[in-house]
C-alpha cells in the first residue's frame, strides 16, 4: 500500500488552508509584521513567527475549472513535510490539479480520487470516506483538512474502530498549519502511539480545540 510498511505512517492532506494561506491583506501589504496592530489583538499570536510559517512562496496559476488562482505558501513547512518519513497523499478538492501542485511545491505526492471534478459527486462526502475508507489498513494515520475535521467526523472515524492511531490535525485557514501542529505531527509521524488512539487538533475561530475519542 503506496510502498510504505505497515507501521509506515500514511498523510492525508488538504492544500487550502492547509499549504495554501490566506493571511490578512493588511498583515501582508505590511511586509507580514503586526507591529501596527492595537495591543490586545487576537492577530498578533496568530501572525506571531513563532506560530506562523511565514509565506515565501507565491504562484498565481491556470485551472481548467476554476479559472486563475492565486497560491501562497511556506517553502520551509513543505519542506519539513516532505522530510517526513511517511507516505503523504493529496485529500484535496484541487484533486484535478495536484500534478501542477506537485510541480511548483517540488514534492512528488500520489492523489486520493475521492469526488468527480465534472459532476462534483461525491464532493460533499468523499473525503470522510476516504479516510474510513484507508482505516482498515491499520497504518497510523495523519488527517490534515482545516474544514473537514470535524467533531462528527471523529465520531466517525471512532464508530468504523480503528486499528491504529489517527491523529487530525486542523489549522487556521488564515495561515495552514502552525508551528506547533507541524511540531506534534512530526513526533506523531517518528514515534506513533502503540494503542489506536484518536485526537484531533484543530483551530476554531482561531482558538485552538483539542479532544481524543
Amino acid at each position: 500500500m503506496y510502498g510504505g510498511g505497515m507501521e509506515r505512517a500514511l498523510v492525508l492532506i488538504d492544500f487550502d488552508g492547509v499549504i495554501n494561506q490566506f493571511p490578512d491583506e493588511k498583515v501582508r501589504r505590511r511586509q507580514n509584521s503586526t507591529d501596527w496592530m492595537q495591543p490586545g489583538d487576537p492577530r498578533i499570536a496568530l501572525y506571531s513567527p513563532e506560530n506562523w510559517f511565514t509565506p515565501d512562496r507565491k504562484e498565481t496559476v491556470a485551472t481548467m475549472y476554476h479559472g486563475r488562482l492565486r497560491i501562497l505558501w511556506s517553502s520551509e513547512l513543505v519542506d519539513r513535510l516532505k522530510a517526513l518519513d511517511a507516505d503523504i497523499l493529496w485529500l484535496s478538492t484541487w484533486q484535478p490539479y495536484t500534478d501542477m501542485l506537485n510541480r511548483h511545491l517540488g514534492v512528488a505526492w500520489e492523489t486520493i480520487r475521492w469526488y468527480d471534478p465534472v459532476t462534483r459527486e461525491g464532493r460533499y462526502t468523499g473525503k470522510r470516506r476516504s479516510v474510513l475508507n484507508h482505516l482498515p489498513y491499520a497504518r497510523p494515520i495523519v488527517w490534515i483538512d482545516d474544514e473537514e475535521t470535524t467533531y462528527d467526523a471523529g465520531l466517525a472515524i471512532a464508530g468504523n474502530d480503528p486499528q491504529a492511531p489517527v491523529l487530525a490535525v486542523g489549522p487556521e485557514s488564515h495561515i495552514g498549519i502552525n508551528r506547533a501542529q507541524m511540531e506534534r505531527i512530526e513526533r506523531f509521524v517518528a514515534a506513533p502511539p502503540e494503542e489506536p488512539d484518536l485526537r484531533f487538533d484543530v483551530c476554531v475561530n482561531d482558538h485552538e480545540e483539542h479532544w481524543g475519542f
